[in-house]
């Protein structure tokens, strides 16, 4: 009965309904514009490098210290014929030196980009006993379903062979202090 009762009025009240409120004014022109976004929050996470899952310096993974901040992010792009051109993952430099590699988000690896990475990573990997593959896909019988960093080592003199350019993305820059690790 309720229902009947407001679709009645529906129809009985359309103009009351339909009406919206009075424009308000519009604001005086002495208004100054909102400051433009800075980067005080000390991350560096849009520009070039939006599909990274890392970013700018937040810390790479755990543990949660300044030496795993990452400073730098440099594209992998592929130079294969049929790929040529594309991003296919991210080299990661960290505040202490050490070079990760990492896939690009999910949603925008192709298999074979996902192959190309993998043979990177299996020719510069330097801890053997990590997965050699992109994604590892189980970890004590556990789906994994975060992403994987893994320490690399890719000497300029192996970019042709593996079929790769390294072009930088994004960096920290030189002289500012890294913000505390632990945010």
């Amino acid at each position: 009965m309720t229902i009947l009762a407001a679709i009645i009025s529906l129809l009985l009240f359309p103009v009351t309904l339909a009406q919206a409120p009075p424009p308000s004014q519009s604001p005086p022109a002495t208004t100054t514009p909102a400051p433009a976004p800075t980067q005080d929050d000390g991350v560096l996470n849009s520009g070039p490098c939006l599909d990274s899952p890392g970013s700018v310096p937040r810390v790479l993974q755990a543990p949660l210290v300044r030496e795993m901040q990452v400073i730098r992010i440099d594209k992998v792009i592929s130079t294969y014929t049929l790929t040529q051109g594309e991003v296919i993952g991210f080299v990661y430099f960290t505040h202490d030196g050490t070079e990760w590699l990492g896939q690009r988000t999910p949603d925008y690896m192709s298999a074979s980009d996902a192959r190309q990475i993998n043979h990177v990573l299996a020719s510069t990997r330097l801890s053997p006993s990590e997965p050699s593959q992109f994604p590892p896909t189980m970890r004590f019988g556990v789906p994994v379903r975060s992403q994987q960093y893994f320490r690399v080592q890719i000497p300029e003199s192996a970019n042709g062979p593996l079929h790769i350019r390294i072009e930088p993305c994004i960096a920290w820059p030189p002289g500012r202090r890294l913000p505390d690790p632990s945010w």
